[in-house]
Parts: C-alpha cells; structure tokens; sequence
C-alpha cells in the first residue's frame, strides 16, 4: 500500500474510492479495460465465471441497492411472506446477472465465440412459424421486447439466421456505441440509434416497409409517450401505457408481435 500511496497522490486515492462507491455502476464495473480483456480471450465458461464473480462482489459492496430491489419486489408483489420475498429477489439479483453476463457476451465476447454461442444454445422451440407466417402478409413485423433479458440476444440471433432485422439502441457512451454497432452492421443487424436528429418512428417505418423486422423494447417507462386516456394494470398499479406502438401499426399496417427469450439453466 505505501508504494501505491507514493506513486498516487492521496487525493486521486479518495477520488477513485468515491467513483468506485458511488458512481460506478454494475455495467461500468464489469466494462473495466482490465476485465474487458479477460473477457476478449477466455472461453466462454470462464468468462460467465468471472462475471458472475465480479457481480456478486459488487452486490456484496452494494447493500443499500439489494435492499432498493427488496423494497420494489416487497411493494410490487403484496401479499408475500417475508421468506417468499427473500427468494424472489434473490432469483431476482441472479437474473440481473445473467443479463449481464449476457451483455457482456453480446458486446465484448471474440465474434467467433459468440456466433457459436448463440448457434448451440438458441433455439426457436417451436415458434419460428408464427414469424414466417406473419412475414409472408408484406406489411413488416415490430416484435416488443424486454430490453432485461431478450434485447441482447434476439435481435442478433434474427439476423445471423438470415432475417432482414433492424433494434433500436441506446448507449451509455460513444465508446459502447462504437464497439457494439459495427458487431452488429457486421452480422446484417441494422440499429437505429436515437439522437442527432435521427427521427426513430420514420426510420422504423422505412424498415417495416420493406417488409423487415423491428425489434423495440417495451420496459423502460421513463421512455413512454404515455396515453393519458388508457390504463392498464400492472403488478397492482394502474399506469397509462406507451402509445407509440399502437401508432406505429396503424400507420404502417405492420404485424404486432410479442417476443421474450426464456432462459432454461445457464446455457439454453
């Protein structure tokens, strides 16, 4: 330690441990040049080892954010005896970290590795007929999405099984915007990145009027543009909805669809 205090003046000390305290967010965390390095040339195995350690240490340093996530898991599910709170969020913490995991396989993992990844343990189950069904009406299709769990893979997976596919994507910095988009471009996945002066509903329904697959989230209500005029319930609370997928459809006649990627063990 005296030897790192020499090197660093004190105050740089305080500073990082302030950034690493209170600033630093789970994502931040894991997108250390060091850690993003590890992840570049491990196997996949290790990789989904070390991000789950990393992620539990810095729950383990967070307490007051598991103790954010009780609280909303207690508020939204009333009724719940306290143990049945318990094994929610933890189920809860564990799933955020498989998303994670997830992002982290998505943005930083070696090409190769994850187009083998997502080939053996990726499937449709089934489902993929109601896809090319809705396809062969010409009109487009908007799949709504859950950005926790289903946006990192998905959109990806459509577009390295040959399907004309465009998402919408937001990025915390340039630098993830620079990283993940030419992956992307690279496997055919078109992103519609908002900002800039780029008008999202008109490029959405370019895409769809070429009869191409949209791929937006649908769980991010700090986002909406709110109708005013409906409820809807939701973990017993009534909210007015994001209008803009109704409007979307019915403007461009696409085929509206619902699609979620449902994680079975750690590999599936």
């Amino acid at each position: 330690m005296g030897t790192i205090a020499r090197a660093l003046p004190v105050r740089s000390l305080r500073n990082w441990r302030k950034r690493l305290r209170f600033n630093l967010s789970l994502s931040k965390f894991l997108q250390l040049r060091f850690n993003l390095f590890l992840l570049s040339v491990w196997p996949i195995s290790f990789t989904r080892a070390y991000v789950w350690m990393l992620s539990k240490l810095y729950f383990f340093f967070r307490p007051g954010l598991v103790a954010a996530v009780r609280s909303n898991v207690a508020r939204g599910l009333t009724g719940r005896t306290p143990q049945e709170v318990d094994e929610i969020v933890d189920d809860v913490l564990k799933g955020m970290i498989r998303h994670y995991q997830e992002k982290m396989f998505n943005g930083f993992l070696a090409m190769p590795k994850f187009r083998k990844f997502l080939a053996s343990n990726v499937i449709f189950d089934g489902y993929e007929q109601v896809l090319t069904d809705a396809l062969q009406e010409g009109r487009g299709v908007v799949i709504a999405t859950a950005h926790y769990g289903a946006l990192e893979f998905l959109p990806i997976y459509l577009a390295m099984r040959k399907y004309e596919t465009a998402t919408l994507a937001r990025f915390r910095s340039e630098r993830l915007k620079n990283i993940i988009v030419p992956r992307a471009n690279g496997d055919g996945l078109d992103i519609i990145v908002p900002g800039n002066g780029t008008n999202v509903f008109r490029e959405a329904s370019k895409i769809l009027s070429e009869n191409k697959i949209f791929v937006t989230q649908c769980d991010e209500a700090e986002t909406w543009h709110k109708d005013s005029k409906s409820n809807v319930e939701f973990l017993g609370r009534n909210i007015h909805p994001d209008r803009m997928l109704d409007v979307l459809c019915k403007r461009t006649g696409a085929v509206l669809l619902f699609g979620v990627l449902e994680r079975e063990g750690r590999n599936k």
